[in-house]
């Protein structure tokens, strides 16, 4: 059995040409750079209408091809899911090694990323209560279509 998602939420790209790759996407492809959560890094999140579907961080370029933090590349894609208690006996009973995201301001989503074999990262996204601390029992029916990071 596999974790329980439901879509694509977005991608990541970590680029040391911030300013030329959001030009791209919004030259490309129609995105609209919009609001994007309070984190301490420089980035910006590409919208397809009301959904962030593309994220791009600025790092700087080490050299380093392929490396975080070591020049451009695709860093992440995040994923909506259901069932963080059976999620995290999952990757524990198959002896994956994740991590969960500290709490980020004006969110009630809870994160565990997994590495890939090539260094990918996958976010696996559960909606939270409003203490953060389980969750929700109950949300509405397809909770994941459009759900932002920071509503």
């Amino acid at each position: 059995m596999a974790i329980n998602i439901h879509n694509l939420h977005h991608v990541n790209i970590e680029t040391s040409n911030l300013a030329e790759t959001r030009t791209f996407y919004e030259t490309l492809l129609g995105l609209e750079a919009k609001g994007r959560a309070n984190f301490p890094t420089t980035g910006c999140w590409m919208y397809l209408g009301d959904d962030p579907i593309l994220h791009i961080l600025e790092i700087e370029d080490t050299g380093a091809p392929g490396a975080r933090g070591g020049g451009n590349r695709l860093d992440h894609f995040g994923v909506m899911a259901t069932g963080l208690d059976a999620a995290r006996k999952f990757l524990d009973d198959g002896g994956y090694t994740y991590k969960e995201a500290g709490k980020v301001v004006n969110d009630r989503l809870l994160r565990l990323f997994v590495e890939d074999p090539n260094g990918v990262i996958v976010e696996i996204a559960f909606l939270m209560d409003e203490t953060g601390k389980k969750e929700e029992a109950a949300p509405s029916k397809q909770w994941w279509v459009g759900a932002h990071f920071h509503d």
